[in-house]
């Protein structure tokens, strides 16, 4: 089968939705299928051009022109997403003709460009990582009932309408989706992964890192990642201050987003809070492993139109998660389920800092709620069976 999958970045870039796409890729190409990858020359944090045309790991590599402005505003994002959509547009005619292609939602409703440019028997993949409009109506971005949200939510239907099957990350977002127009028969739930044998549990006493985020402290607290609109970071501040005069416990917050300054203003002065930066994706199991426990965070207003995906990594890295979010998210389903932590709802202050000091109390309690995690990850959530239940979608298309 002929697959080209269209995302706006693919790696050497750093961006969380194009370490995906290449998993996915790689994956197809492994048993068989040949799979091309149209995405931006540009970077997602901006600057730095790409080749027009490269391989990776067997993956044929087609990047286009575009502005590559980065993150920093939202015209500077809004240029990007704009130039994209029309460099994509002119290759997808001149490339030859697929089977199947597989949109994901890097710049939003880019999938619309490849409804547009399908060719007689080339069927369209919908792979949902964040919803739009709906999303940004949540964010505030946008009006909820304003000229171009109308739009959006039109050319959305669409391409639900349109697609041959809508790949979502969790039973909330699929019955968004359903809702947005898709048929309820034409949706499939595939949770995103992680890599195992990029993330892999590291002890404490062999991890570089652990001396560098705990800093004395005996239990590590870790949020990594994103902190953006998407994400609580008040009851996280609150719980913070609530536990600032235990020694043994620190929390690390390691990561950016446009949250990341009302974190950093929450915390200022509390010695039981420490920042740290990205860590380069070869040196992601000590990061993640350098903590006890993990921090995940969803704000209300969002739950169904995105997952939180980094709860794969932890669980590779067999710590325990803390979830504090609407119950009916995929995250939270899934740390119930498998006995690998706790969900707290939005706000609650006292339960998340009762989870936290019941575990830093029970070491031993907390260390099995970690190898349940990596147990759990081994069996249903890791890259090879997330990706071979990708492939058996694109291969029973009728």
């Amino acid at each position: 089968m002929k697959i080209l999958l269209l995302n706006q970045f693919f790696p050497p870039d750093l961006a969380p939705t194009g370490q995906m796409a290449a998993d996915l890729a790689e994956d197809l190409v492994g048993i068989g299928h040949e799979v091309t990858v149209l995405a931006s020359r540009g970077n997602y944090l901006g600057g730095d051009r790409q080749p027009e045309r490269s391989s990776w790991r067997g993956v044929e590599v087609v990047r286009v022109a575009a502005t590559s402005l980065g993150k920093r505003t939202l015209a500077h994002r809004a240029l990007d997403y704009g130039s994209f959509y029309a460099a994509a547009g002119w290759m997808l005619r001149r490339l030859p003709a697929p089977d199947v292609i597989v949109a994901m939602t890097t710049p939003p409703l880019i999938a619309a460009t490849g409804l547009g440019a399908r060719r007689k028997g080339t069927k369209l993949v919908y792979w949902v990582q964040d919803l739009y409009p709906e999303i940004a109506v949540a964010f505030g971005a946008i009006g909820d009932s304003a000229l171009h949200t109308r739009t959006m939510a039109a050319i959305s239907r669409r391409v639900m309408r349109g697609s041959a099957q809508v790949v979502v990350l969790g039973e909330a977002m699929k019955e968004k989706v359903v809702n947005a127009g898709a048929g309820r028969d034409r949706v499939s739930v595939i949770p995103n992964w992680a890599d195992g044998n990029v993330v892999s549990p590291v002890p404490h006493e062999s991890n570089a890192l652990r001396g560098d985020l705990a800093r004395g402290a005996g239990f590590v607290v870790l949020y990594s990642g994103n902190i953006g609109r998407a994400h609580d970071v008040s009851t996280m501040v609150l719980a913070a201050r609530k536990l600032v005069d235990r020694k043994d416990i620190a929390f690390v917050f390691q990561g950016e987003g446009n949250k990341r300054a009302e974190l950093e203003l929450g915390t200022r002065g509390l010695p039981n809070v420490r920042f740290a930066p990205y860590q380069p994706r070869e040196r992601l199991a000590e990061s993640l492993s350098a903590a006890d426990l993990h921090l995940i965070t969803l704000s209300p207003s969002v739950v169904g139109l995105l997952e939180p995906s980094k709860l794969y990594g932890i669980m590779a890295a067999g710590r325990p998660a803390l979830y504090v979010g609407p119950g009916r998210s995929e995250v939270g389903r899934t740390i119930l389920a498998e006995r690998m932590g706790a969900c707290v709802a939005n706000g609650d202050v006292p339960g998340l800092v009762a989870a936290i000091t019941a575990r830093a109390e029970d070491r031993d309690a907390c260390r099995e709620e970690g190898a349940r995690a990596r147990a759990a990850f081994d069996r249903e959530y890791s890259r090879p069976r997330r990706t071979a239940q990708f492939a058996r979608v694109l291969e029973s298309l009728p």
